[in-house]
């Protein structure tokens, strides 16, 4: 005979089941996998973190190395250089252009000084260095001068050198390493990198007591996460005991990165958390004996008046109603069909509210995703400009700037009219074009019966933008954009065109339809939710030849 179990005695015992199995799991899998277990999952968690540091590292690197080539080949530089004469004048004004340029939003992470070989020329973003003086510090063997090193480094003809061996303290700053590139024959372009550019990066998990920047070509070494340590390998005991170590090499250097794992710590903190997991599930589980008997009991005598209710109507008594419990899974056995109906509308009416609100919210989350890095760029340049030109530029720069933050603080609608949109736009275009000089020009031309015609907001600014920075910013020559808005039929068509470096179109479908982009995908998804299938955007570029952008958008649609 089959023995009939409650609805209380079933909640405890399946409560205390989903309790205790996955508890037996994890407590037999610590026993018999003990310490070994325990350090092959460190391992590899200290494997995937190295790896992650390195990568950092590794591309703090590039970054720089980049820069040190764009120094080292601006035709400015190498003719001052070659000359072997301290440019002044426009001549220097010029050269601090083009350094701060490339060094832009850099110089609080590193510093980059420029020496020729015979140190007549010297050229630095901050105090330039007194041991880069050549004319006073020639000592062909100091150990802790790039230039020394880069001249004794067997491999000559490589154009970059990289050195741990200078940590002096420069601008209230530590450098962690330096990076010389040769500039021609005769001189060359140092940059000095501080701890600053990737300290607060790494390390920021707590996994590691040390991570340890090596050089094997001569023996140097720096710890990232006490920069005060810094020596030869034996200033690192770590490194000559070799255990509960993990090691990656930087790519294309001599460097690498040593993580020291502090095993017994992680150990003690771990069966710390045994004995208070222990602790835990013995009170757990006297806790829960108690609640579930108390919410079982209360579950299952509202349970048993539904029940009931449902027999009654099983006999025939059909004006039974079924009252509510209290309980909100329960009380839907009581509602009746009229009123589940009377839901479902209700419901199918909130969801219509809910994907409007859902995509005011992307329309608003959207526009939130613009860029601010030129925001950045215009603030270094006033910087520099203050610096190299009159007052009239950085007025003009000002008032620009000024319209820019306030469309962008105060103007919360979500249209705007062609006038204000090409505003806006050739604002922005003023302050590169004073930015970058003759090498810019930009015209545009809108019939004047479109002036009041009302688009989405951040339509035409951003893809100028777009031109410029994707587009121009790495072309030599001179700079076109060209903008165009006119009336077409039913249609007005808006055109962004550039003479840039242009791309491959066969790319063009897999960008826009990347959600993480937020250029181009920003403002096709924006007319979407505006207009739907009703507006045409389209982008035609040819390598080397330049990019346009066309959008048609219905003319009803703006007033």
């Amino acid at each position: 005979m089959r023995i009939k179990q409650t609805l209380s005695k079933r909640l405890i015992l399946y409560f205390l089941t989903v309790m205790l199995v996955p508890f037996i799991i994890f407590l037999s899998f610590y026993i018999l996998s003990g310490e070994e277990t325990l350090t092959r999952v460190l391992t590899s968690q200290a494997d995937i973190l190295i790896e992650t540091d390195a990568g950092f590292i590794k591309s703090v690197i590039e970054d720089y190395r980049h820069k040190s080539y764009l120094i080292a080949t601006n035709s400015r530089i190498l003719t001052a250089i070659e000359s072997g004469i301290q440019p002044e004048g426009d001549s220097a004004r010029a050269i601090y252009s083009d350094i701060y340029s490339v060094m832009s939003g850099d110089t609080y992470l590193a510093s980059l000084s420029i020496v020729s070989s015979d140190g007549n020329v010297r050229i630095s973003t901050h105090e330039f260095p007194e041991k880069y003086d050549t004319r006073t510090h020639s000592n062909a063997w100091d150990e802790t001068n790039i230039i020394s090193l880069a001249e004794r480094n067997v491999n000559k003809h490589k154009p970059w050198f990289i050195s741990l061996s200078d940590h002096r303290i420069e601008n209230g700053h530590q450098i962690a390493f330096s990076l010389l590139r040769r500039i021609g024959v005769y001189g060359y372009a140092i940059i000095d990198v501080y701890t600053d550019a990737f300290s607060q990066y790494i390390g920021s998990d707590g996994f590691f007591s040390d991570l340890i920047l090596t050089d094997s070509s001569s023996y140097q070494a720096y710890s990232l996460l006490h920069p005060q340590n810094h020596g030869d390998f034996s200033s690192f005991p770590a490194l000559k005991e070799g255990e509960n170590l993990i090691a990656r090499p930087i790519a294309d250097t001599d460097l690498s990165i040593v993580g020291v794992i502090n095993m017994e710590n992680v150990a003690m903190g771990f069966r710390s958390v045994m004995f208070y997991f222990l602790l835990s599930l013995a009170a757990g589980i006297v806790v829960s004996v108690l609640l579930t008997i108390i919410f079982s009991r209360s579950i299952s005598k509202r349970f048993s008046l539904i029940t009931s209710g449902m027999k009654r109507f099983e006999k025939g008594d059909f004006t039974t109603k079924l009252n509510t419990t209290g309980i909100y899974e329960f009380d839907h056995l009581s509602i009746t069909f009229n009123i589940m109906v009377k839901r479902i509308e209700t419901l199918i009416e909130r969801q219509r509210e809910e994907e409007a609100k859902r995509a005011e919210a992307e329309r608003k989350a959207l526009e939130s995703q613009l860029n601010p890095h030129f925001l950045f760029n215009t603030l270094s340049t006033i910087k520099a400009l203050a610096r190299l030109h009159g007052e009239d530029q950085i007025y003009t720069i000002a008032v620009r700037l000024g319209k820019l933050l306030r469309y962008t603080i105060d103007n919360h609608a979500p249209d705007e009219s062609v006038k204000e949109a090409l505003d806006l736009t050739e604002s922005y275009l003023m302050i590169q074009e004073i930015r970058f000089g003759d090498r810019l020009h930009y015209s545009i031309e809108c019939d004047e019966k479109l002036s009041t015609f009302t688009i989405p907001r951040l339509i035409i600014q951003p893809l100028a933008e777009n031109a410029v920075i994707h587009g121009l910013e790495e072309k030599t020559g001179e700079w076109n954009i060209n903008i165009a808005i006119r009336e077409d039929g039913n249609k007005v068509v808006i055109t962004v065109a550039d003479n840039g470096l242009g791309f491959d179109t066969s790319k063009l479908s897999a960008a826009i339809v990347n959600e993480g982009h937020t250029g181009l995908y920003n403002i096709r998804r924006r007319l979407e939710l505006r207009y739907g299938t009703n507006f045409l955007f389209e982008i035609h570029s040819e390598i080397g030849k330049g990019t346009e952008i066309r959008i048609e958008l219905p003319k009803e649609d703006g007033r």
